[in-house]
């Protein structure tokens, strides 16, 4: 890769006087609510919690008060998981052979029971929470849900007969030791799931695309002193936000299924709780018109990474980031009847949705979806959206503008390639394609045909680093032509069910791509060299 001398002052300058994190213990200062505020937050009634912060409160650190540590440390956390083991035999307790980056456990648990009908096929189920470790409620639900499995054989059969899991409760064991938002090396977990810079994001992803799950869930919390207006007078107010994958590279009846039957049931269920819940969206502070913006379709995110395996895939945000022990059981119980709404709604439709998304997935990899999307963009509307007055502890309704991203417009479309060739030289983008749970083959003669070769236009690079990298925009002008790339290089068939990762990471003007994150790397005038093999027409 070449050095990007023009920026190489500039940056250096920047990050000594913006550097704000150390190794270990980066934690955020504590901003409880007011009594104001959090007279709307009252416990949960009908909601029992039998995770360790509740079933045992002796268990609990003396620095969670304080905002310092998390409810539930890692030893507790895997003796908690070792019991239900011990307990259960339709629950099978693993700890991998891999670490996290400090070298703790990332211990995971299968839940299974054979299946009354022999014949009958199962979904299967993949949820996790900790990948941001200053975020407990979203582990602290999953071992809820445990526990509740534990308690309840009734709904655990009915459940099990329908669904496997696999439970990851903590991916994120490092940050929660130092309860600070990301991992030991101070990358952020969740941006990682395209370029996959850290080994730890490697093996977890391994693991998942072993798995193959037909339905995903992330489960997080987000800030909730965040102050928005003019004069700082609103605050967020939703118990639990929830967003379904955003990328249009997912087949059509795969988001249709999750933003449809499968966001009703956990609304349905979250607001029949006396819960509030919306979309999950991010805001900039300061304006009485506020912009929320929803996630995009950039699948260096989890939940939008993980989607396209041809699943779905949600994520869900609890009110908690900065409060420490503050409504703790309240949002522990919105993010449990978040993720046990998600379950029902499975499992209550569980041949719709198998079939639905097997269905899908055929037809995705036979190419019956049509051209793939490149780049798309947000479509701005205009709407209300609930807050909380801080001034006086009030529910309001904002009129904002919602950056909209379900779907998102598309922007640049191209044909959809028959493969996808590279020469041997980039044998590290067929590892990272590989690690994605894309098929890769190494060319065993010379390949030698007409194809769609791109040339880079323009090349924009990013004013600052973000998560270690000067992202590059890519324009490109196609052309075509006999290209030659020789035995030994790789070829990745679009025939397969997860092509959209291909799709994603070898378009280079994507916004996750490989070109962006300069493992391809491109200057204005270069030839791309990953050339798109068309089909015949």
């Amino acid at each position: 890769m070449r050095i990007l001398e023009s920026l190489a002052l500039s940056l250096l300058h920047a990050g000594l006087a913006s550097a704000q994190t150390k190794y270990a213990d980066n934690q955020v200062p504590v901003v409880r609510d007011s009594d104001l505020v959090s007279r709307l937050f009252p416990d949960v009634d009908g909601v029992e919690l039998l995770s360790p912060a509740f079933a045992d409160r002796d268990s609990v650190p003396a620095g969670w008060a304080n905002g310092t540590s998390g409810p539930t440390d890692q030893e507790t956390l895997e003796n908690f998981l070792r019991g239900l083991a011990d307990k259960h035999d339709w629950l099978t307790y693993h700890e991998p052979p891999f670490t996290s980056e400090d070298g703790r456990s990332i211990p995971y648990v299968n839940l299974s029971l054979p299946s009354p009908e022999s014949n009958s096929a199962k979904l299967r189920i993949w949820l996790q929470g900790g990948v941001h470790g200053n975020e407990p409620a979203g582990d602290q639900a999953v071992l809820a849900l445990l526990a509740k499995f534990s308690a309840n054989s009734t709904w655990t059969s009915s459940i099990l007969s329908r669904a496997d899991l696999l439970v990851l409760p903590r991916y994120n064991p490092d940050g929660v030791a130092y309860f600070q938002r990301e991992l030991a090396s101070n990358y952020d977990p969740n941006r990682d799931h395209t370029l996959l810079q850290r080994r730890q994001t490697e093996d977890v992803k391994q693991l998942l695309s072993a798995f193959d799950p037909h339905i995903f869930l992330d489960a997080h919390e987000y800030t909730a002193s965040q102050k928005l207006g003019a004069q700082g007078q609103w605050l967020k107010a939703q118990d639990v936000q929830v967003s379904h994958v955003k990328n249009p590279n997912i087949h059509p009846a795969i988001r249709a299924l999750g933003e449809g039957l499968f966001l009703r049931g956990i609304q349905d269920e979250v607001r029949g709780h006396g819960l509030r819940t919306s979309a999950y969206f991010t805001a900039p502070s300061g304006d009485d018109v506020p912009v929320l913006t929803e996630p995009s379709s950039i699948s260096r995110a989890g939940h939008n990474s993980a989607g396209l395996l041809q699943s779905i895939s949600f994520l869900t945000e609890t009110r908690g980031i900065r409060l420490a022990d503050q409504h703790f059981q309240r949002r522990v119980a919105a993010g449990l009847v978040a993720i046990d709404a998600l379950l029902q709604t499975a499992v209550d439709n569980a041949e719709e949705v198998y079939s639905t998304i097997e269905r899908a997935r055929g037809e995705f990899a036979r190419g019956e979806t049509g051209d793939i999307i490149v780049t798309d963009r947000a479509r701005l509307t205009n709407t209300t959206w609930s807050f909380i007055d801080a001034r006086n502890g009030s529910l309001v309704h904002i009129p904002v503008r919602f950056q909209n991203s379900t779907p998102p417009a598309p922007e640049l479309v191209r044909r959809r390639p028959a493969a996808y060739v590279f020469p041997r030289a980039w044998a590290g983008v067929a590892a990272r394609l590989r690690v994605l749970g894309v098929r890769v083959d190494e060319l065993a003669e010379d390949f030698v045909g007409e194809a769609e070769v791109l040339t880079a236009t323009a090349v924009e690079l990013a004013t600052a680093k973000y998560e270690g990298v000067v992202e590059a925009s890519v324009t490109t002008s196609t052309s075509r032509r006999v290209v030659q790339v020789r035995r030994g290089g790789f070829r990745v068939d679009a025939g397969q069910k997860n092509a959209a990762f291909a799709f994603v990471a070898l378009e280079p003007e994507n916004r996750a791509s490989f070109a962006r994150y300069n493992v391809i790397d491109l200057e204005a005038g270069d030839e791309y060299p990953v050339y798109r093999v068309l089909k015949s027409e």
